[in-house]
């Protein structure tokens, strides 16, 4: 049995140097999937590597 490993909105924010409002409004928006659990949102470890790739801006070449 795989174990799929989750994230708390605050581990989110910590990890991408943002707020946790801001990861907050991105879970509302649907702009970050995330499972609800009672008052809680945990955010999977595949759904936040596609939400990076999906936000990820090109490096500029020189």
């Amino acid at each position: 049995m795989v174990e799929e490993k989750f994230f708390t909105l605050a581990e989110v924010a910590d990890r991408l140097k943002v707020n946790y409002r801001t990861v907050y409004r991105w879970v509302r928006s649907g702009d970050l999937s995330a499972i609800q659990f009672g008052r809680e949102y945990r955010v999977t470890e595949a759904d936040l590597q596609a939400f990076i790739e999906e936000h990820r801006t090109p490096r500029k070449e020189n």
